[in-house]
């Protein structure tokens, strides 16, 4: 597990979709490692992004990780998984799914398939950390506890690699239209989100604040707020 404190601290970067606010972010002082939370395509119409420029913006990532590769984590979001798992895109595929670039998409996702993990654990100053694009719903983690068992991103990342494991990955909640009790930790709303006992701190994106303000509490941090975050900024604001 990566450690990090005040000094070599962790810099998070949300939701992309296309977005270029993480160069900007890349200029924050004092980070020896950056965090990407995933959704780098599907840009939003009203933000007059075109699938083009954010997949040229997405390779521009990929690019900055190839260079950087000891400095860099990606994680993966539902608008990416929906290029990279057929399985997922059957069961959970978001809006603005772009055919036009799914080919391309998914090319790039099988080329650089060993950059991306769904989970990313670390500890800071003592406490245990835990990122995913959209957090883990304590019900949702119940439901499918047998299968993930002990809730680390080791065992998160391990769902990856089974059909089941994928669909459990596609659970939508009643809050983003689905059918599931929960949704899990690519399509979890930050409503959705409960105390996870005993469990670590979360920090995850997916739920974009259109204020720009991020939802911090004593036992998560949702983030989506275009803007790049301190690992230290964040906790200390709790």
């Amino acid at each position: 597990m990566m450690r990090f404190d005040s000094e070599h601290d962790l810099l998070v970067i949300p939701d992309v979709h296309g977005r270029t606010f993480w160069r900007e972010a890349l200029n924050m002082p004092h980070w020896s490692h950056v965090l990407f939370l995933g959704d780098y395509t599907d840009p939003y119409p009203h933000e007059y992004i075109s699938v083009q420029q954010a997949y040229d913006n997405f390779v521009d990532i990929i690019g900055y990780v190839v260079n950087h590769p000891s400095q860099t984590t990606l994680l993966l979001g539902n608008h990416d998984m929906h290029y990279k798992s057929a399985i997922f895109r059957r069961l959970a595929m978001g809006s603005r799914y772009s055919s036009m670039m799914a080919q391309a998409y998914t090319q790039l996702f099988d080329t650089y398939d060993q950059l991306f993990s769904l989970a990313f654990e670390v500890e800071y100053e003592g406490e245990r950390c835990l990122f995913t694009h959209a957090g883990v719903v304590p019900e949702w983690y119940r439901i499918h506890a047998q299968q993930i068992g002990e809730l680390n991103a080791e065992n998160l990342n391990r769902l990856a690699q089974s059909d089941e494991g994928m669909a459990a990955l596609a659970d939508v909640g009643w809050s983003r239209g689905g059918l599931s009790p929960a949704g899990g930790p690519l399509w979890a709303d930050c409503m959705e989100m409960t105390v996870l006992e005993d469990g670590p701190y979360q920090i995850f994106g997916h739920t974009q604040n259109y204020e720009n303000q991020a939802v911090v509490t004593p036992h998560y941090a949702c983030v989506d707020t275009h803007r790049g975050y301190l690992l230290s900024e964040i906790l200390a604001s709790r």
